[in-house]
């Protein structure tokens, strides 16, 4: 559905395409050049919709944006409180002027998204969006700036509701996670000096339904192990020198894919000596390993793993239904989760990660607390509960038509469950992230044993952090650690004999950077 914007300057539709696509997400916004002001909507073509906006006073003279919407003959209202100019222009000088006018123009934008946000809900009847306007991957991220800033959290709570129109128990969430979180953000000078490593291996024993990640099967691409795992051992040893050398101290390691333990036993201990040998020092104090499929782990594996310096793993059933496991593409039973899990106990493992998605298909509440009820006995230290995505790479993307996923009544109910089991488990929640197409436009949360949060994840998660990315797709984010500012990131390439060819360039990219610190 095509949707003409009316009323705003040219670039808006960008800022407000993802708001429509709460409520419509085929719909796209087609800006008409000869805009007006003049608020009324006129007969759109069929199949097409409309909206209007229009500024107005509100009764105690303050400036409103009011938004309508209409569609099929029906038309939605919506309005939001435009931030009254101030006295003075932003001050004397030309960077608080500039400063001033930019925060003004975001001021009005959040003021456009939430109008058409108030007006989309009017339209369709259907009760308010929990997370507002906020559509972006880390809205954690703007409870830290306000702290950064002195705010107390009321203020901060009160910002929320009023200006992002998030539920309560949405802003209190945020504040929950974001103040567990600010004890692991350094500002010191020897702290700034405090890094992580993110070590992509693209390799997985089948590809599952949802799945984007790179992960190419290990028995078809079974040629490209020893190529990729030599270029990897290149970039470990030339990062590590140029860590080393520009003074900075890796605190915590990160292994994904991918499936890393689709590795044999070998290459994963020839890895796990590379890491240790130019990597890991005395300041690492964490050293994760993605074990998620358990078909891929034995005690060999697992040993070669705890003995090689690995102190948090993951081991991933998503769900402990069966019927969900062969649906979804893997190659695993519950019990075979149960068994990796004490198998990994008994060798000595002291944080264990388990990831479950809600939403997937066939799936409703009742199977989320079957999978809880089977993960409470294992007792993991860290749970991720991940809500479906559709992503554009997966193949669920591309058989859509073929799978039924649950309601947005559903997804919230199995959320429930699932905040529920935590609590239960005396899991606290640390950290969260959102993602585009995620089912009843909800969250991904990350819980954890008081003390025993993931590092890794809080820094990728809120970027206060420097993390360097070696192997297939691995990401590159140099940040300032006073403010989180973004100075640089790159990926590497995603395919395992494109980074072969293109190493070269990859490693003389980051030790360019790292001769600049």
């Amino acid at each position: 559905m095509d949707v003409c914007l009316r009323g705003m300057p040219p670039g808006y539709g960008v800022t407000l395409q993802e708001i429509l696509w709460i409520y419509f997400p085929d719909a796209q916004f087609v800006e008409d050049d000869d805009f007006s002001t003049e608020g009324g909507c006129v007969a759109a073509a069929a199949g097409t919709a409309e909206v209007c906006f229009c500024e107005k006073a509100k009764d105690e003279g303050l400036p409103m944006l009011a938004a309508r919407f209409c569609h099929a003959g029906r038309v939605g209202l919506g309005q939001a409180l435009l931030s009254p100019d101030g006295e003075k222009e932003g001050g004397d000088s030309d960077t608080a002027y500039d400063d001033h006018r930019r925060e003004r123009e975001n001021a009005r934008r959040r003021a456009a998204k939430l109008a058409l946000l108030r007006a989309l809900e009017d339209y369709s009847g259907a009760r308010p969006n929990t997370w507002g306007i906020l559509t972006g991957v880390r809205p954690a991220k703007i409870v830290h700036r306000r702290l950064d800033q002195g705010k107390d959290l009321r203020s901060i709570r009160a910002e929320l509701l009023r200006d992002y129109a998030l539920l309560p128990e949405k802003a209190d969430l945020l504040l929950e996670i974001a103040l567990r979180q600010r004890p692991f953000f350094y500002s010191s000078p020897d702290a700034r000096r405090k890094v992580g490593v993110y070590i992509g291996i693209p390799f997985c024993p089948t590809r599952c339904l949802y799945c984007s990640f790179p992960g190419y099967d290990v028995k078809k691409f079974k040629g490209w192990l020893e190529p990729f795992l030599d270029s990897l051992r290149k970039e470990i040893e030339a990062v590590g020198s140029a860590l080393c050398q520009a003074g900075q101290q890796v605190q915590h390691i990160y292994i994904g894919g991918g499936t890393p333990t689709a590795l044999s036993s070998e290459q994963l201990e020839r890895l796990f000596c590379w890491v240790n040998r130019h990597l890991r020092g005395p300041e690492t104090v964490e050293f994760t390993l993605e074990g998620g499929r358990p078909d891929t782990l034995d005690r060999d594996k697992l040993q070669r793993a705890f003995v090689g310096g690995v102190n948090r793993l993951s081991i991933n059933p998503q769900s402990m239904n069966a019927a969900t496991l062969k649906r979804i593409g893997r190659c695993h039973r519950p019990d075979d989760v149960v068994e990796a899990v004490e198998l990994a106990r008994a060798i000595g493992f002291p944080i264990i990660n388990m990831d479950m998605i809600i939403g997937l298909p066939g799936e409703n509440a009742d199977s989320v607390r079957a999978t809880l009820d089977r993960i409470a006995p294992l007792c993991p230290e860290n749970l991720t509960v991940h809500t479906m995505a559709i992503k554009r790479a997966s193949r669920l993307m591309a058989e859509r038509e073929q799978w039924s996923l649950p309601a947005a009544d559903e997804v919230e109910a199995m959320l429930a469950v699932t905040r529920s089991g935590a609590r239960d488990l005396g899991l606290v929640p640390y950290y969260l992230y959102r993602q585009k197409r995620i089912l009843a436009n909800q969250e991904n949360v990350g819980y954890t044993v008081p003390g025993r949060e993931c590092i890794y994840n809080i820094h990728v998660m809120e970027e206060r952090q420097t993390i360097w990315g070696i192997g297939a797709g691995a990401a590159t984010k140099i940040v300032c650690a006073e403010d989180g500012e973004i100075l640089d990131t790159w990926h590497n390439p995603k395919d395992p004999m494109n980074y072969v060819e293109r190493l070269d360039g990859i490693i003389g990219r980051k030790l360019k950077k790292l001769e600049g610190t």
